[in-house]
């Protein structure tokens, strides 16, 4: 099994979609995915991971199931040999 992560363009948060430049890179995407041979495809709700996947998924003709347990998350590291905890 091979597994594949791509983060989503660039984002505007704001309205939790892409920047103009992030439609660039997810189209450039688009144009590497639709060689891939991939069986499934996952997302996150997210509309910045949904417009990202959204031009691939178009361009391979294939479909993907939306997760929601693959949403941004807060997760700190802490470094206890730097008195964090």
């Amino acid at each position: 099994m091979r597994m594949i992560f791509v983060r989503h363009g660039d984002p505007d948060y704001q309205n939790d979609t892409l920047t103009e430049k992030g439609w660039r890179e997810a189209a450039l995407l688009a144009e590497r995915v639709k060689t891939w041979k991939v069986t499934d495809f996952y997302m996150s709700p997210l509309g910045r991971a949904q417009d990202t996947a959204s031009l691939s998924l178009k361009a391979a003709g294939r479909t993907a199931e939306t997760l929601d347990w693959l949403r941004e998350f807060h997760a700190p590291v802490s470094d206890p040999t730097r008195g964090e905890s």
